[in-house]
């Protein structure tokens, strides 16, 4: 049977607009490639065998709806929604569509659940209440309960169909719903077929979490190019690499003050907020934190060749420029005291691996290098004065900064030019 045709407009998410849904991957098949004949006992071979050889879940669940289709089942849309642990996201949501041809990985914010009520929200429905929801969208006395139902009925949907299927390896319930603009909407049997191979798709579903709980965890925690370094295996103590990079070593003047007047909950909020403003301009600039150290933070620039070290150098200074200028426009209350950040750049070679106990390890990087750049903070801060840079960083910067002069930095032998970046230019 040929589904009916409708309108190609591009659906919003689950009758949803809001800053909180992010779509992260949009795969769209080329037409060649979309199967026109299939059998569920192929599909059921299917996901057992190459589909879970698959990297990429988004195009799993973009071939299965596409075989689905070519089966004989009407489908006009399928969704998976699946929770996740990740600091920004609670679950991402795959949906397919027919009629645009493209499949799309939708990441859902925490902020979402504040602001859809339990009674309004389909997924927690049937994900956390164990709902079965059914909705005959041509009924003439049918309930459009949810926005996502009076969109698919205006896109001329008649039949939605959503249940709960518990995760076969503890991630949790999964809630995987099917639409279609058959007359009359599934029969028993498509139901059924439906029903029968979502329980082997949840199967690949959960590799799929577990691949990306981990990355998340792993990025969260120690950052988008550490992560998957320990994630590829590089976790064994003591192993590491020299590298040059420039070195990023920012701390937080008034602290102590803050800390001693404001109850810890708002001390949390604004370190937090005070962090973000900075991780934003060193990610921006192709800088990466590698730790929080109190109301500091240590982040490089990685340097790959000799020829690399005046851009790693010029793209450090911009985002410390940024950092500090998106500080300098931070409002605070007049009841808080006054914050300023110092940040210190230094250029240098550092080892870069895992260091640690037996069972505690961090992934980060030490030498004399990563001292350097902590002395160069303190002369900062003794100076008062908001950016300060070494002489190495000067010399691969190649171009000309104000001088602070020679200064003997603590514990260091040979004294060190130090240099003053403006704020605005050089």
């Amino acid at each position: 049977m040929t589904p009916m045709p409708i309108a190609e407009a591009a659906p919003r998410f689950d009758g949803l607009d809001s800053p909180h849904l992010i779509a992260t991957v949009t795969y769209e098949r080329p037409e060649a490639e979309r199967p026109s004949h299939d059998t569920m006992e192929n599909i059921a071979h299917w996901l057992v065998t190459q589909a879970r050889r698959n990297p990429s879940f988004t195009r799993i669940i973009d071939e299965l709806g596409w075989r689905l289709l070519a089966t004989g089942i009407p489908l006009l849309r399928m969704s998976l929604h699946g929770g996740t642990l990740h600091p920004q996201f609670l679950g991402a949501t795959y949906v397919w569509w027919r009629t645009t041809a493209r499949t799309q990985k939708i990441m859902i914010a925490h902020e979402l659940v504040d602001l859809t009520p339990y009674a309004q929200n389909p997924v927690r429905r049937v994900r956390e209440g164990g709902e079965i929801m059914r909705r005959h969208l041509d009924a003439a006395d049918v309930k459009l309960d949810f926005p996502i139902l009076q969109e698919l009925k205006t896109r001329g949907a008649t039949d939605y169909f959503a249940f709960p299927v518990p995760s076969p390896f503890g991630f949790g319930v999964y809630m995987m719903g099917f639409v279609t603009d058959k007359p009359g909407g599934f029969n028993e049997r498509e139901t059924a077929d439906l029903m029968a191979v979502t329980e082997r798709l949840v199967v690949i579903a959960d590799m799929n979490s577990q691949k990306n709980i981990a990355e998340n965890v792993l990025s969260a925690y120690l950052g988008p190019r550490t992560g998957p370094r320990v994630l590829s295996g590089q976790i064994r103590r003591g192993g590491g690499q020299e590298i040059s990079a420039v070195i990023w070593s920012s701390d937080l003047r008034g602290f102590t003050l803050l800390s001693d007047q404001l109850p810890g909950e708002r001390v949390i909020e604004i370190l937090n907020e005070i962090f973000d403003l900075q991780a934003k301009a060193i990610s921006a600039h192709g800088g990466e934190i590698l730790k929080f150290v109190g109301d500091g933070l240590l982040a490089i620039f990685p340097v790959a060749n000799t020829e690399d070290a005046t851009r790693a150098a010029g793209d450090a200074l911009a985002a410390a420029r940024e950092a500090l200028a998106a500080l300098a426009a931070r409002v605070a209350p007049k009841c808080e005291p006054t914050l300023n950040v110092i940040v210190a750049l230094h250029y240098g070679t550092v080892i870069y691996g895992n260091i640690g106990s037996a069972d505690r390890l961090d992934f980060t990087v030490i030498g004399p290098a990563v001292n350097l750049v902590s002395r160069v903070e303190a002369v900062a801060k003794s100076r008062d004065l908001p950016l300060v840079v070494s002489d190495d960083f000067a010399r691969v910067y190649g171009q000309p900064l104000p001088s602070l002069g020679m200064h003997q930095l603590r514990g260091l032998e040979q004294p060190h030019e130090l240099f003053a970046p403006t704020m605005t230019g050089t």
